[in-house]
């Protein structure tokens, strides 16, 4: 009887030590390549990121065709878990939006889940937040 109960503790604490070690934390999102879907507004997004800069392109998400990029930010971590994203106005064509949305102190994005290699995000600028899911692909 004490075998088995120290078999399952034994096999309990191995399966836990096997799933910690595929799943990745905040940190393993400060650099590599990323992809971002929004369903809402069918568009697909795939992210660069290293501890300075994050660049942006934008695809259709149906015809995979790009839109739009590279669109490049400032990026500024509080903590492993907790960003601020500016546009970069020196290498960007800036429009009023990217102006507002630096005048406001940019994008401040935390991350509130990490399960396996993705994170759910949510982003805010002012009372607006929205919600996401970032998956690391490199």
């Amino acid at each position: 009887m004490k075998s088995i109960f120290f078999l399952s503790i034994f096999l309990l604490f191995s399966k836990n030590e096997n799933c910690s070690k595929n799943s990745l934390k905040c940190s393993d999102f400060k650099s590599g390549k990323f992809e971002l879907v929004n369903s809402k507004s069918k568009r697909k997004y795939i992210i660069k990121r290293n501890s300075e800069f994050q660049t942006e392109d934008t695809y259709a998400l149906e015809s995979g065709k790009k839109i739009s990029g590279p669109k490049i930010f400032k990026i500024r971590w509080i903590n492993d878990c907790e960003y601020n994203l500016m546009i970069d106005t020196i290498k960007n064509k800036c429009d009023e939006t990217d102006l507002y949305m630096n005048s406001k102190g940019g994008l401040n994005v935390k991350i509130i889940k990490v399960e396996n290699n993705c994170a759910t995000l949510i982003t805010s600028l002012e009372d607006m937040k929205v919600e996401s899911k970032l998956c690391k692909i490199k």
